[in-house]
């Protein structure tokens, strides 16, 4: 598996979350959801599409592989939990938690995201 860094973890994420909302993923779509600019979502596409996570024309809307969807749906799977828990549980802002979400999710174990969904799971069953 090719190591794939914070930044594009960010950059696959957001390419799946626009492409649920949109149903198709443009580079300034990409921009704007992150907040950087274009050339740097270029730089990025193209490393990521180096890795085989995304395909991204000259002119045309950037897709997803499916390599590139699994490795997304990960880090969106631990962002979703991490949101929640601080959230629901913690009494965290939804600012606040979106923010600090975005940084654990890189760095907590698919163990760890496993128990937190269990757990929290267990914690909406008893409301």
């Amino acid at each position: 598996m090719n190591k794939l860094y914070k930044s594009g973890e960010d950059y696959l994420e957001a390419v799946l979350f626009i492409e649920r909302k949109k149903g198709r993923v443009k580079s300034i779509d990409v921009a704007n959801y992150l907040g950087v600019s274009r050339p740097s979502v270029n730089r990025a596409l193209t490393n990521l599409q180096e890795m085989g996570y995304v395909s991204k024309p000259i002119y045309g809307e950037v897709t997803i592989t499916d390599e590139g969807r699994k490795r997304a749906e990960v880090v969106a799977k631990k962002h979703v939990a991490l949101t929640q828990l601080l959230t629901e549980v913690l009494g965290v802002s939804r600012e606040v938690a979106e923010k600090d979400a975005c940084k654990i999710e890189h760095d907590i174990s698919d163990e760890t995201t496993e128990k937190l969904i269990e757990y929290l799971k267990k914690t909406e069953a008893k409301k």
